[in-house]
């Protein structure tokens, strides 16, 4: 800000150096100019032009010039009001005329007024004829200089106006900067704002019709004029109010000042139909506007000024000199008050002033912007981080569906845990990571690393086990120094965190973590960590009850081997298979001989001992691929694919035997049971199961007949 306010000091500097030609000039008797013209256009050396619609004035000047040096010329000096056309003429001389809006090459890059030399030795009195037309109303003076002294005004005047487009550029230029570092929407309508009082500052001065494209807007006259001018209103107005806040406000009155913005806009609008459409009030619209704009932006900026807005009454007092000026150029161009650098110029120096306070209380933003971005910054991390997070629960819940199907019973921790840990390690390069547990699904001890070697530590984490289990008591992750299996008060001794894993309560479970690298982890990712432990610990849970559920669906809960269901479902599938392949295939029907017997004599207890007995039996002398099921009762199925019929015969005879010898002890008694058993193998024109189903139980009950205890083939087998 410092360096700011300094490069403005040095533009005004600049701008002095450049103006300092007339200081120290010759002092010279000024020409006395009279100016007369019809219907009251004139007062003493100024002509009155009313404005409204175009019209033209025509006057008579009448001055008498000193004896002349061979050197020096006089000129017929105008300043640069927005005329469209100037010309003056004497007895025999007759310069060009002069437009402001569509300025001559002769003129120069940047206009400073409409000068017509007169002709060089003139003395004496002369009497020149002046017409100018416009519609913007002013007063301006004529004046009878010299050469010198004419290019002691255009100085001035150049001077001043690089000094004010100077510091317009340098506030747009801070601005933008300012925008790009803070990405704040308010310092881009800044730059707006800026932008629209340099093409106002341009339009005013007649310079902006003096550069390339530009033509379009002067031939538009006045109207270019009040349009540059209403358009750097309704930007004014706007950025007021937002630098405000008028939408906090707790008035109704400064809430609802936005609501002047469409109309102005809508009077831009107006500005570009023809000048017959708009009766001659431009002026007076423009001025309207003007002043309304500025009311506002006051009535805002006192707002603010009560609820703490910083700069908000400095600049309202800005505001309040920009009207002032305003207010004393309107009376210069009513011929009210004297044609000088204050009345002239006076508002375009206010609304320099004006800008700098704006971008003053701009300025003070940047902290409150920082401070919100790095509030946005962090947010953005934290909702990256929960992203990423979520991310990672989204994977290792898709993976652990994926791994733990099909998985035994007693693969599943094991498998949920390494998977956890990779994840984990994924998530935190470089961390070391096992899972201790006890006494989790089925498992007495359980340590899981990412590979099979046992680590540093892994080793640690075992001999720390007792102190872990403590520990983890409190549910919540923890940060603590291992060695030699205890907890060490010593900083040189390795960092841990421990992160519970929640397990049924008859177990316990954690994860243990370990990062050369640092000496803390982060809370925030040990709460990552918690998640994964937790999503791991249900997806296996789940998994597990799974297998128990199918369990439960598939087999006999008194035998354990398989249900009526779960047995028709495999001996439909491999009768299919057996029949694609042409593949043999023998179901054997087993009946406990005299079953009712033992359920009337010992009870239902005994009989239901029996049956869980000689299922494990019949289940020790199969191969793991054979079937074996309770199909109802007391009776028994057993499907033996890839077996034909004589094989079948060995295996049936190996399973009666196998059950005379078992002797079933039941309250101090040894009950000896034999079985039935019928057989029967697929045949070439079985057109389903049932079929050999039926003559199995066929072969079943010709063993019964024929006394029991005893294997029975059922005729026609597969040939």
């Amino acid at each position: 800000m410092a360096r700011l306010i300094a490069a403005l000091l040095l533009l005004a500097c600049v701008a002095c150096a450049v103006a300092a030609p007339g200081v120290g000039a010759a002092k010279r008797d000024p020409v006395v100019v009279s100016v007369q013209a019809e219907d009251g256009a004139a007062r003493g050396d100024r002509l009155l032009l009313a404005g409204g619609v175009t019209r033209s004035l025509h006057a008579r000047v009448e001055f008498t010039l000193p004896a002349a040096a061979l050197d020096e010329r006089w000129v017929l000096w105008l300043a640069h009001d927005p005329f469209d056309h100037v010309r003056a003429t004497g007895a025999g001389w007759a310069p060009p005329p002069v437009s402001f809006f569509a300025p001559e090459v002769h003129q120069g890059t940047l206009p400073v007024g409409a000068s017509f030399e007169l002709p060089r030795g003139a003395s004496g009195l002369q009497v020149l004829s002046i017409e100018v037309r416009g519609s913007v109303r002013s007063a301006p003076t004529l004046q009878v200089l010299t050469e010198q002294d004419v290019l002691r005004h255009a100085g001035r005047e150049i001077a001043l106006a690089y000094a004010v487009y100077a510091a317009l550029l340098t506030l747009l230029i801070a601005t933008l900067a300012l925008h790009a570092a803070a990405r704040d929407s308010l310092f881009l309508l800044y730059a707006g704002y800026i932008a629209t009082a340099l093409l106002f500052m341009a339009a005013v001065n007649g310079h902006l019709y003096a550069l390339p494209g530009a033509r379009a807007l002067g031939e538009m006259g006045a109207r270019g004029l009040w349009l540059a001018m209403l358009v750097f209103n309704a930007m004014t107005l706007w950025l007021m109010l937002r630098f405000a806040d008028t939408r906090a406000s707790s008035s109704a009155l400064v809430r609802g000042l936005g609501y002047l913005l469409p109309p102005m806009a809508v009077a831009a609008g107006l500005m570009l139909l023809p000048d017959r459409a708009l009766f001659g009030y431009q002026q007076v619209m423009a001025t309207m506007v003007w002043v309304v704009a500025v009311l506002a932006g006051m009535l805002a900026m006192l707002d603010g000024a009560q609820r703490g807005k910083p700069m908000a009454f400095a600049t309202g007092c800005a505001l309040l000199t920009l009207l002032a000026a305003a207010a004393a150029n309107e009376a210069m161009s009513r011929a009210l008050l004297e044609d000088g650098i204050l009345t002239r110029h006076g508002y375009q120096f206010a609304l320099v002033l004006m800008s700098v306070t704006l971008f003053v209380g701009l300025s003070g933003r940047i902290g409150a912007v920082r401070q919100r971005l790095d509030h946005e910054a962090s947010a953005r991390r934290d909702s990256e981080y929960r992203l990423r997070q979520a991310q990672a629960s989204s994977d290792l819940g898709q993976v652990l569906q994926e791994r733990l199907r099909g998985l035994h019973a007693e693969q599943i921790a094991s498998q949920a845990f390494q998977l956890l840990i990779q994840h984990v390690k994924a998530m935190l390069p470089g961390t070391q990571a096992v899972v201790l547990g006890q006494g989790y699904l089925g498992h007495d001890l359980l340590l899981v690393e990412d590979n099979e070697v046992s680590s540093p530590l892994g080793q640690a984490v075992l001999a720390a086990r007792a102190v872990l289990r403590a520990l983890i008591q409190e549910r919540t992750p923890l940060q603590l120094r291992l060695e030699a299996g205890r907890i060490s008060e010593d900083s040189r001794a390795p960092r841990h965190a421990l992160v519970p894993v929640r397990v049924a309560a008859k177990g316990w479970a954690a994860l243990v973590l370990r990062d050369p690298d640092r000496d803390a982890f982060d809370p925030s990712d040990l709460e990552a960590c918690v998640n994964l432990a937790r999503l791991t610990a249900m997806h296996a849970d789940e998994a597990h009850a799974s297998i128990h559920l199918r369990r439960t669906a598939e087999h006999d809960a008194l035998t354990g081997s398989m249900n009526r269901r779960s047995l028709d479902q495999v001996l439909a599938r491999e009768f299919t298979h057996a029949r694609l392949a042409a593949m043999p295939l023998t179901v054997l029907f087993i009946d406990i001989d005299w079953f009712k017997r033992i359920n009337d004599e010992h009870g239902h207890a005994c009989g239901d001992r029996c049956l869980r007995d000689i299922a494990t039996a019949l289940r020790a002398e199969l191969r793991p691929n054979d079937a074996l099921g309770r199909y109802g009762g007391e009776e028994f199925l057993v499907a033996l694919p890839g077996h034909d019929a004589a094989a079948s015969r060995i295996i049936a005879e190996r399973l009666r035997q196998a059950v005379e010898r078992c002797n079933i002890a039941w309250q101090g008694k040894s009950l000896a049971l034999t079985i039935s058993i019928g057989l029967a193998s697929r045949r070439k024109d079985d057109d389903n199961v049932a079929e050999m189903l039926e003559r199995a139980d066929k072969a079943l009950y010709a063993a019964k007949r024929e006394g029991r205890n005893r294997v029975c083939v059922a005729p026609a087998v597969f040939s």
